[in-house]
């Protein structure tokens, strides 16, 4: 089967996405050292380790998430069918994530940024041409 244009431009979405979380991930580890440097200064050196863990794991979290994002794309490209499933489940889970960053921080506008992204991603899985693409068949 030729793959739909749609599916192009979800393959391109979610590459898009993983570069993006790796790039996230890179600079939430740059931060880590900054202020795990800080909380040393001002608060000692456990402190400053506690401080910069906590921004490391986050770090490392948007990278994992960052490569598992490339692979999806990679699968997509393919019509591979776990990346259908993949896609949707990383997908429904930054929405979850967005809207509780959104309401920790005032609803910042990078949110509402990553927030489309994820909808507009899950809306191109549940177009018809795409499911059967992918030979996906839901209720819905």
């Amino acid at each position: 089967m030729n793959r739909p244009q749609s599916v192009t431009i979800l393959a391109i979405l979610q590459l898009i996405s993983g570069i993006f979380s790796l790039i996230d991930g890179l600079f939430i580890l740059l931060f880590a050292g900054i202020f795990g440097g800080l909380g040393a200064a001002v608060g000692g050196a456990k402190v400053g380790t506690v401080i910069g863990g906590f921004i490391a794991i986050f770090a490392t979290i948007a990278i994992i998430i960052g490569i598992i994002s490339l692979v999806l794309a990679w699968g997509l490209f393919q019509l591979k069918t776990w990346a259908w499933t993949g896609t949707l489940i990383i997908h429904v889970v930054a929405i979850l994530a967005q809207i509780a960053k959104m309401l920790g921080s005032a609803g910042a506008a990078v949110n509402f940024l990553s927030l489309g992204f994820a909808v507009a991603t899950i809306y191109y899985l549940l177009q018809p041409d795409v499911k059967q693409a992918f030979s996906v068949e839901l209720p819905f």
